[in-house]
């Protein structure tokens, strides 16, 4: 069963520029992952929802993405880069689910 990571973020105008560049170094890395299947970033235009921003990366099994994300934060480590800091200094708040893919 596929494993699909769905961030949905409140991204202040200001920080559109800092998030967009980082999302796209991530992205990058994450495609070169093993188990990696698809991934998107999403603007919201209309809605009434908070959020202006979903990340959506879709993984081939949760042990794929369970790994994935060791590989991430070992890399994150490597790199001195601390998300959650950058996320409080960018003033983006998030809300994160792991879901199942199904199809209906």
């Amino acid at each position: 069963m596929q494993t699909v990571l769905v961030d949905k973020l409140i991204v202040p105008e200001e920080s559109k520029p800092a998030f967009l560049e980082r999302t796209r170094i991530v992205q990058s890395f994450i495609r070169t992952l093993p188990g990696f299947v698809e991934g998107f970033l999403y603007e919201k235009k209309d809605g009434e929802s908070p959020y202006n921003f979903m990340a959506v990366a879709v993984w081939e099994s949760k042990e794929a993405f369970e790994k994935a994300r060791e590989t991430v934060t070992s890399e994150y480590q490597k790199q001195g880069y601390n998300p959650q800091e950058v996320r409080k200094q960018l003033k983006i708040t998030s809300e994160r689910d792991i879901c199942e893919r199904s199809s209906y």
